[in-house]
Formats: structure tokens, sequence, C-alpha cells
């Protein structure tokens, strides 16, 4: 199947670097222009781009700090005006705070629910709404008259993570919110999920234990930020009655027996 996005603007939060930098490319790469919503990361989100300029596509950077109600709001509002709509947002900004339940302070309950949860229910209602009102006409079968909310959770949305315990419970709560969206914001939105199993080294992980966990695996693989974007593409750009859904992508570790 070939996907074009041609004529369509995403909004990538957390796009200058790593899972969100390949997702931002490869919408890129297949028509799409591109708003870059980086915090802290200004070079990377420079060059990314950048990056994006000479595949051709318009781009934009627009700085926020999302553990803020207001500053996603207005990420949201800019985002639209950029190139004047949004019709793929994809929230994929994400916190890791590592405390177990009994250590949880509330700055870290707070910096694990502003980002992984907070940011993408309003940056859901702002660009939702700005959907919904440019597809007010009636719906013919063509994909171009939905848009599109991609949630990125994680397999902690399902299994408790016993060490990211507040991590964990923000994205259980993620993945309500994404079927909550799913059935409000039809038929103009379509909403889904993806929860990557292991795709990412941590920079405090040797390469031997990184790739010990290959052989835990039942495909003995290791998946990839650059396959966490083809799965973006996938649930923007195809089958168009997917809905609600959760897309595991983790080569069946999770139904893996314990």
């Amino acid at each position: 199947m070939i996907y074009s996005l041609e004529g369509k603007t995403a909004l990538v939060t957390g796009g200058a670097r790593r899972i969100g930098r390949e997702i931002a490319l490869i919408l890129a790469r297949h028509g799409a222009d591109i708003v870059i919503h980086y915090g802290k990361s200004v070079a990377l989100a420079e060059q990314t781009a950048q990056d994006i300029r000479q595949i051709g596509r318009r781009v934009a950077l627009l700085q926020a700090d999302l553990t803020y109600w207001s500053q996603a709001e207005q990420l949201g509002i800019q985002a639209i005006a950029a190139f004047g709509s949004i019709d793929i947002l994809v929230n994929n900004a994400a916190s890791f705070v590592k405390a177990q339940y009994p250590n949880v302070t509330e700055a870290a309950f707070d910096e694990a629910f502003n980002i992984n949860l907070k940011a993408p229910f309003v940056l859901g209602q702002v660009i939702a709404k700005h959907m919904i009102e440019r597809r007010s006409p009636p719906l013919t079968n063509s994909s171009s008259h939905y848009g599109n909310i991609i949630n990125i959770t994680d397999e902690s949305a399902f299994r408790a993570f016993k060490s990211f315990s507040a991590h964990s419970v923000a994205k259980a709560a993620l993945l309500a919110l994404t079927r909550v969206q799913a059935v409000t914001l039809g038929p103009h939105v379509r909403v889904n999920a993806i929860c990557p199993g292991v795709v990412l080294k941590p920079d405090t992980q040797s390469e031997a234990n990184w790739n010990a966990y290959r052989n835990l695996n039942p495909l003995q693989a290791l998946g990839s930020a650059e396959q966490v974007a083809e799965a973006v593409l996938f649930l923007v750009a195809g089958p168009q009655f997917v809905n609600g859904d959760c897309l595991m992508l983790d080569g069946g570790e999770f139904w893996m027996e314990k």
C-alpha cells in the first residue's frame, strides 16, 4: 500500500529527538508538513527541522513546557496557526519517572501525569475542536475527511511497572483517554494508541544488557524508533475503520508466560 499524506499537516510533540524525530521524518517523507514541538532540545529540534526541509516539506518549531495546562493549550493554538490547520496530532512527548509506589512524591506524581496524561488531554481538546470544525460537512468514505490523533503509550498501560508506578498509572490513564476520545470525537476524528515494547536503549544501560533482551522476545529481535514511526503512519493513512485501538509493538513479548 502506498501511503500519501500530501496536503496534510501534523503536530508531533517531543518531535526533536528519538521516537518523536522518526515520527516527524516519516510523516514528512509521505507528504505532510510538520509542526515540531520541543521542550529543551533546541539544537536537536533545529536539526530535525533542517532534515524535514531537505525532504521538501514545510516545518515549524514550537517550544512549550507541557507540564503546564496553559502552555499545552497555547501549543495547540499556535500549531494550528502555523500552517492554518492540523490534520494529525501525535502525542509522543513523555516522562519516565522512576519510583516505587511507597516512595512517590507529589512532585514525581505531577511530573508523570502532567506530561503523560494532562498534555495529551489538553492538546486533544484544542486540536480535535479544530478538526471537527473543519470537517463539519457530511462525511464521505474518503480518508481526507478524518482528523487523526495518535497517543503513544507503552506496556505499562497493561502491566504494572513496579519501579515506575506513577508512570504506569499515567500511561494506563492515557489508554483510557484514547478510548474516551475515540467514542466522543467521531465521526470526524479517529483516535488510536501505540504501545511500544523494548525499542530504545536507555542511556544508562550497557550494550550487553540491552542486547540480552533479544533472547527474551518471541521474534528474537528488538524494536526501533523507526518501527514506531511506521506504526504511526499505518494508523494515520491505513485502514480507516481502525478507531479506539491500541497497536502492540513488542514482537509478541507481552503475551509470553512470565
